[in-house]
C-alpha cells in the first residue's frame, strides 16, 4: 500500500510537472503589442522635444526684447534725469532775477509793458 501511495504520488507529481512545461510555453508576451506601445511612446517623445526647441526659441527672442527693452528704458531714465536737472538749473536761475529783470524779460520777450499796481 505504501508503494501505491509513492506511486499515485509520482504519477501526481510527474503530471503535474508535465502540465507546467507544456503551459509555460503557452504563456506568450505580446511583443509586438510592447514594441508598437515603445514606437509610440517614442513618437510623443520626439514630439515633445521639438516643442521644446521652440519653446527655447522663443524664449530666447523674449530675453532679447527684455535687454533691448530694458536698454530703451535706460536711456529714457537718463534723458528724464538730464531734462529734470536742466528744468531745476533754469527755475533755479529765473528765481535770481529781480522783478525789474523778470518785467523787462517777459516784456521784451511777449512785446508788452506789465505795469506793477
Amino acid at each position: 500500500m505504501l508503494q501505491n501511495k509513492q506511486s499515485i504520488l509520482l504519477i501526481i507529481v510527474l503530471v503535474l510537472v508535465g502540465y507546467n512545461i507544456f503551459t509555460t510555453n503557452s504563456i506568450r508576451t505580446d511583443v509586438k503589442g510592447y514594441k508598437t506601445t515603445i514606437d509610440s511612446i517614442q513618437t510623443k517623445i520626439d514630439s515633445a522635444k521639438v516643442v521644446n526647441v521652440k519653446i527655447d526659441t522663443k524664449i530666447d527672442s523674449v530675453k532679447q526684447n527684455i535687454v533691448t527693452i530694458s536698454k530703451e528704458i535706460h536711456h529714457i531714465d537718463n534723458t528724464i534725469t538730464i531734462v529734470k536737472n536742466q528744468t531745476n538749473e533754469k527755475a533755479t536761475s529765473v528765481g535770481k532775477f529781480s522783478n525789474v529783470e523778470l518785467e523787462q524779460f517777459f516784456s521784451s520777450r511777449y512785446n508788452k509793458n506789465f505795469t506793477t499796481n
